[in-house]
């Protein structure tokens, strides 16, 4: 048994294995050991990928969704996409890609937008090791789960009672998809596939990249991801 990273340990002391999924084998692992860090080689070895929270947030096995991030970060200077890697993703499509030089990169599907965070020379940044894990163990907060648009009430609970628990591979989605005229409200919400819904509606609009300009305390608009 490996020694699991106390950032990692601390995420399964607060929200358990993660559930229902499936391991993320040893080729697998090797494959992808250049671009994340030890810490998460170890948690999958021992843990694989699957739900947190009842699918509040999913785990994955990172080869089932490369042909996402290539798609998505083909080209993009930052985050290129043999060097990115998508780690999880929450129950509405908001997607966490890690990369070793510039940490993660937040792609919120349904709204198009995605953050990266403006590193200042004023900022202490931690090293990779413990800024992925810390960064997980923040995902119960409300800031992962999906404001319903008109109401800003969270949707997750509502849906979770409207479609039922998620399964592994598995999201809510809005029918008709926002880019396509839905409203983003809880009557539009289904549960589907995962990697086919996200593949579709990431290619309904270019994707805003944008970063919180803590100092100044506002958005900064950078580009669209991808290729410029």
């Amino acid at each position: 048994m490996t020694k699991l990273n106390a950032n990692f340990a601390y995420c399964i002391k607060k929200f358990g294995p993660p559930a229902g999924g499936e391991p993320v084998p040893a080729e697998v692992r090797e494959a992808y050991r250049s671009r994340v860090p030890q810490s998460l080689l170890d948690f999958w070895e021992e843990y694989g990928a699957g739900l947190w929270l009842d699918g509040r947030f999913q785990l994955v096995r990172p080869d089932r969704y490369q042909s996402l991030v290539d798609m998505i970060l083909k080209g993009d200077p930052d985050f290129p996409a043999e060097t990115s890697v998508l780690i999880g993703y929450t129950a509405f499509g908001e997607l966490l890609v890690w990369n070793n030089k510039n940490y993660f990169l937040r792609i919120d599907l349904v709204s198009k937008t995605a953050y990266t965070r403006h590193v200042s020379p004023k900022c202490r940044i931690l090293p990779p090791e413990r800024a992925l894990p810390s960064n997980l163990s923040r995902v119960d907060s409300e800031a992962y789960d999906f404001s319903e648009y008109g109401t800003a009430r969270p949707l997750f609970d509502p849906a979770l009672k409207k479609c039922g628990r998620l399964s592994y591979g598995e999201c809510y989605g809005f029918f008709p998809a926002v880019g396509l005229g839905g409203l983003g409200v809880l009557d539009e919400v289904r549960k589907v596939r995962a990697a086919e819904h996200f593949a579709i509606i990431a290619q309904l609009e270019p994707i805003q990249l944008r970063y919180n300009d803590t100092e100044n305390r506002k958005v900064v608009v950078l580009r669209h991801l991808g290729a410029n």
